[in-house]
């Protein structure tokens, strides 16, 4: 009906508009006409259910993939069935929100745990819990693969003389930290190399070698992305020692280059391409579809030809990957839907995750379809500025539903209450658990209290006292959040290690890397911890902001050095002594 109503209209507009513009001259009166029309096509397409939702039904088939490339990685659950590194050992790493700030403060606590003298500890990450703009880092994290296939060998002995008469094997030993680089085989190449591994590699379990045997063959597999993972100093190496090739040179960028682009200002920009403006008037299709498609094109495609990447896409080596978002929809049964045992009831203001349990359970839909960009845009999804990200129901045929979820930290800013789903999906199967939480949160400042009037100029047309009453909601459920994890889990809590990064641990004594501006008061000297709280929650950063972040870092890991030390006994098997 709305359909054949929109046809007509389109018709008589071009009739109205050829009868008025024979010289190519529209008269005063067809202008009027087209402008009455053009509204009222707008206001008849507002009941258009088109771009409402992106998910697909369980039932509907996966596409094949490309011969030669890795099967779909199920890596989007609470259950863990493929261990990364030490077999004994969960590693789990939560990525808080807080926009650009967040994502790049996870680009920066990640690549330095990447680079640590003695173990590549990132290799080392069974899981990603994200929130919103750590979502942005853990996810990218989750679709790229290395610059070089990398097999870390930490717990066992390595014999580089086995890999002589390999020249596609790379074998490197330095200290503690030893690993084989593997490059692209033949299948004779790779039945030789294989040879060499068991020949070059003693002392060490079951697992740790099934693991590395797994490593070693996924090592010749295709990755769904053609994006890669470097870090910032491994970038700059590189180019240093002229190490680029013109194929990667054209297609890559570093992590914290990427973690830190202007999207705020890639996204407006967006808004004026013609096929967008037609479909945000037309359809659906809004805000935050806009800034998911801003995102896909930056990180969550294939590079150079813009496929999308789904769940599906995610690269079988990396960890498993958790997206928060916030469930914004009423409560409401479904008799054909048999609940799980144990399973959190989703209702507002509930975590809902970009997983397979909680797509299988609310939506009876396939989140290895779902584009990854999406789930990400969802868990970012801040009140006001972007809309809700809606969601179809699939579980009732003959009962048209849909969920509507939106930034995940409105419910859990800190993604703690996820990982606390996977200790309880795999509870009794590791040794030590490790839980590092990378927390962007920055104090609130409040308003002057010498001022008497708090609006902004903006705040004359909308108040943005609600941005205050959100700080001040992120300020109390922070420690809540954190004490409940710890509650929930004190029956492992002799084998939980819980290292909390943020910046309260940087000194207030701490002068801030930049000089003092001309509007500054030299009678107060800013400090770095000052310079941390100012930077905004945004999908954007500045320049002195990274560099008060890197500086954050380096203080904060060698202010935890026991903890890392502790962290990186645990995982090379050493004693790491009584808990911190």
């Amino acid at each position: 009906m709305r359909k054949a109503l929109e046809r007509e209209i389109v018709k008589d507009l071009f009739i109205i508009l050829k009868n008025n513009n024979r010289t190519a001259q529209i008269s005063h009166q067809g202008v009027v006409i087209f402008l009455l029309v053009f509204c009222l096509l707008i206001i008849v397409s507002g009941c258009s259910t088109q771009y409402a939702y992106w998910n697909h039904p369980k039932t509907a088939l996966v596409m094949m993939q490309s011969p030669g490339a890795f099967g779909p990685a199920r890596h989007a659950s609470f259950k863990i069935d493929d261990d990364r590194g030490n077999q004994d050992v969960l590693v789990m790493l939560a990525l808080s929100g807080g926009g650009s700030r967040a994502a790049y403060l996870a680009a920066r606590v990640m690549t330095t745990l990447q680079h640590d003298p003695d173990l590549d500890i990132l290799k080392e990450v069974d899981v990603i819990s994200s929130v919103s703009g750590g979502s942005l880092a853990g996810a990218y994290y989750a679709v790229t693969e290395d610059p070089e296939f990398v097999i870390p060998v930490p717990r066992c002995k390595l014999d580089c003389a086995a890999f002589n008469d390999q020249y596609n094997i790379t074998c490197y030993k330095k200290g503690k930290r030893q690993q084989i680089v593997v490059g692209k085989m033949t299948e004779e190449e790779k039945r030789m190399a294989h040879k060499a591994l068991r020949r070059a590699i003693s002392d060490c379990s079951a697992k740790e070698y099934a693991y590395m045997e797994k490593l070693f063959h996924l090592s010749q597999a295709k990755v769904s992305s053609n994006r890669i993972w470097i870090s910032r100093q491994e970038w700059h190496e590189r180019r240093t020692r002229g190490l680029f090739d013109l194929n990667l040179q054209f297609r890559r960028a570093h992590v914290e280059d990427l973690m830190s682009r202007n999207y705020l200002n890639r996204w407006f920009a967006s808004w004026f391409w013609p096929g967008n403006i037609a479909r945000y008037w037309l359809t659906a299709y809004d805000r935050t579809d806009i800034m998911a498609q801003t995102l896909e094109d930056n990180l969550f495609d294939t590079k150079n030809l813009g496929v999308p990447l789904k769940f599906g896409d995610l690269n079988p080596e990396r960890p498993y990957l958790i997206i928060n978002a916030t469930d914004g929809t009423e409560y409401y049964e479904n008799p054909n839907r048999e609940a799980k045992e144990g399973a959190p009831k989703m209702q507002f203001g509930s975590v809902f995750t970009f997983t397979d349990e909680d797509f299988t359970e609310h939506l009876n839909s396939d989140i290895y379809q779902f584009h990854v960009a999406r789930g990400v845009m969802a868990s970012a999804a801040f009140p006001a500025v972007f809309s809700y990200v809606t969601l179809r129901d699939f579980s009732d045929e003959n009962d048209e539903r849909y969920r509507h979820v939106f930034d995940g930290g409105n419910a859990d800013n800190l993604g703690l209450r996820s990982l606390s789903r996977v200790l309880k999906e795999n509870r009794g199967k590791y040794k030590h658990v490790i839980v590092i939480l990378v927390d962007a949160f920055v104090e609130p400042a409040g308003k002057s209290s010498k001022n008497p009037e708090p609006r902004s100029t903006f705040s004359h047309y909308l108040d943005m006292n609600f941005m205050d009453s959100f700080d001040a909601l992120l300020k109390s459920n922070r420690q809540i959040g954190i004490s409940e994890f710890l509650k929930d889990n004190i029956d492992i809590k002799d084998k939980l290690t819980f290292w909390h990064i943020t910046f309260d641990k940087v000194d207030e004594s701490i002068v801030d890397v930049t000089p003092l501006s001309y509007d500054d008061n030299p009678l107060e000297a800013r400090t770095l911890r000052q310079g941390l709280n100012r930077i905004e929650t945004n999908l954007r950063i500045s320049d002195i902001s990274k560099q008060r972040i890197d500086e954050a870092v380096k203080i904060i890991f060698k202010k935890d050095a026991p903890c890392l030390y502790r962290i990186k006994k645990i995982l090379l098997n050493e004693n790491p002594g009584p808990l911190i």
